[in-house]
């Protein structure tokens, strides 16, 4: 092999090198920025959950009353009572709030027309990865459907609706106060019986919110109770309203779902 070859080979090595360590800095920038935005939507999040947080608040039921709740309650009488007023005045959208108890599911829902907009949107309506919880928009809330569906993202920070994941696990105790939710909407506080969480892939996953009848109904109720990992043992009428919470897991392969009763407070 001669000088010249050599000198050649040489220089396309040091090339090949400079051009693996041009790619992998922007590689590594573009990640650095990635990190940065989705740092930054959670912290923009966090900021509005703070602000809205004091619109939402939990009302004993004896508070109008001379009757003092019993020492150990656990509250189970408690309404939530929400400023719908302020909400709507900030967005327009807002339709309902739901909290969790035992995790940090607190926040108002928003409607749009279509499920994509607040996918990237948060609740001032601006661009942000984490979104916000939101209704299908098929659902009505002048007068509830028989099913009213509820979605949020799984954050791997554990905010919007990553906690649902906690019903899936073995550590969390259906019992007393983890056995129901709260959901607001303006007309009515309702306290939600949950009688069915379960996982099931993204691709057989179908959530109704009307059916032709009673019996349709009652028929699909039956089919969550038969999905779910727990019995809960909760009765319900063809002419009962139900409530649905939708999260993706970290795969984003599967859904994790928790339906449940309205009972109106």
């Amino acid at each position: 092999m001669n000088k010249n070859n050599k000198n050649e080979k040489k220089s396309f090595g040091d090339i090949s090198i400079l051009i693996f360590r041009i790619v992998s800095i922007i590689i590594i920038a573009i990640c650095l920025v990635i990190l940065y935005r989705w740092h930054q939507n959670n912290v923009e999040n966090d900021a509005i959950i703070d602000e809205l947080g004091e619109f939402a608040t939990l009302e004993d039921s004896t508070s109008n009353t001379d009757e003092q709740p019993a020492e150990g309650s656990t509250n189970e009488e408690s309404k939530l009572s929400v400023d719908f007023n302020e909400l709507k005045a900030k967005n327009s959208d807002t339709v309902a709030w739901v909290r969790v108890n035992n995790t940090n599911i607190d926040f108002p829902v928003v409607k749009a027309d279509s499920n994509n907009y607040y996918l990237k949107r948060n609740f001032k309506k601006e661009s942000n990865g984490a979104g916000w919880i939101f209704a299908d928009y098929r659902n009505s809330f002048d007068n509830l459907d028989k099913n009213t569906i509820v979605y949020g993202h799984n954050r791997r920070n554990g905010t919007m609706f990553s906690n649902l994941s906690l019903f899936m696990g073995n550590s969390w105790n259906f019992e007393n106060e983890n056995t129901y939710f709260y959901f607001a909407t303006e007309s009515a506080s309702y306290k939600a019986e949950i009688f069915s969480v379960y996982m099931m892939k993204a691709s057989k996953l179908t959530i109704p919110n009307s059916f032709a009848d009673e019996i349709e109904f009652q028929n699909y109720v039956q089919g969550l109770k038969d999905l779910s990992i727990h019995n809960f043992n909760v009765e319900i009428q063809g002419s009962d309203n139900i409530v649905t919470l939708c999260t993706c897991d970290n795969t984003n392969q599967n859904r994790i779902v928790v339906h449940a009763k309205l009972i109106e407070q």
